[in-house]
């Protein structure tokens, strides 16, 4: 099975072990993060999305279901300058990680862990339970567009 497929198993797999029901909608939102799990989305595209689809659905209810995704660690959000935005957390055996993420399309990408030896050396006697490091910028594509 390809890394990926085993991700998304394991998504369901929480949702089911956290009794929450496996909707369509839920799927779906599922389905639509998955597919664009390089990118940070606009909560407002997920609602767009899946309206068409689900026409009753409420926006509260879209930004419920990523809240309840987000505490389970199925997606991550995260506060861009246009609104809030979720990506879906495709790597659940690596919780600590880093990357690189465009302020303007949202796009990620992975990056190695950097080397901790220095902040070890600032914080002696500290315990470090997890680490987080970010780069933020514009992506190749962003950069393009905005120099022509």
């Amino acid at each position: 099975m390809v890394k990926t497929e085993k991700a998304y198993d394991q998504a369901i797999e929480l949702l089911k072990n956290d009794n929450v029901r496996i909707t369509k909608q839920r799927t779906r939102m599922l389905d639509y993060l998955f597919n664009k799990r390089d990118f940070y989305v606009p909560i407002t595209e997920i609602d767009h999305q899946l309206r068409k689809e689900f026409n009753r659905m409420s926006y509260e209810t879209v930004y419920r279901n990523v809240e309840m995704l987000e505490e389970l660690h199925v997606v991550e959000t995260r506060m861009f300058n246009n609104g809030m935005r979720a990506k879906y957390q495709c790597d659940f055996d690596n919780v600590d990680h880093s990357h690189f993420i465009c302020e303007n399309c949202g796009r990620v990408v992975e990056l190695d862990k950097p080397d901790m030896g220095s902040v070890r050396d600032k914080l002696p006697g500290f315990e470090i339970d997890s680490q987080h490091y970010e780069v933020i910028g514009l992506c190749d594509a962003c950069v393009k567009d905005v120099r022509e």
